[in-house]
């Protein structure tokens, strides 16, 4: 046999084992329940991944140091800036309503039993409109009720206009 021969035998036996080594976690993954080809993630779980991840780069461009809590907490994020540590709740939407503005979830909860947030538990809701790629970083004492509409458009009258890409709550 050639030397060529020999590699090109290796490496077809090296993709063997990998396609075996692959077939046998994945079957692990079926047995324990933590793969499922038939169930991807919804919508809103994505949406408010995106956010959460473009958040942290934002707070990464701006010099500060975004912490993600290991256990679940009323806030998604303990945010270290000049301003001090703050906890920031992240929501995002990519749906406009009938009136041109997108309504943002600002409530915690499942669908029958949401609840408003817990205004001592959070110092700034960051609200992500995804399809404008669009932040709003409110306080939470100016957020009132289960859902916040808030415009892209600029010219709009909307209490919440101040707030529109104003990174400024991190820096007083």
């Amino acid at each position: 046999m050639s030397n060529g021969r020999r590699v090109q035998d290796w490496r077809l036996m090296g993709r063997d084992t990998l396609e075996l080594e692959q077939d046998y976690y994945l079957s692990l993954a079926q047995l324990y329940d933590t793969y499922d080809l038939n169930m991807p993630s919804s919508s809103s779980t994505r949406i408010g991944a995106i956010a959460e991840a473009d958040f942290i780069t934002q707070c990464l461009v701006r010099n500060f140091e975004p912490h993600a809590p290991v256990t679940p907490m009323p806030w998604d994020f303990l945010v270290t800036c000049p301003a001090g540590t703050l906890k920031i709740q992240v929501k995002a939407t990519n749906s406009k309503n009938r009136e041109s503005s997108y309504n943002v979830s600002t409530s915690t909860g499942r669908t029958l039993k949401k609840k408003e947030l817990n205004k001592d538990a959070i110092d700034v809701v960051a609200c992500f409109i995804q399809p404008e790629h669009l932040w709003f970083l409110i306080p939470i004492e100016e957020i009132t009720g289960r859902t916040t509409r808030l415009s892209a458009d600029q010219t709009t009258r909307n209490k919440y206009q101040k707030y529109r890409e104003n990174w400024s709550i991190f820096y007083e």
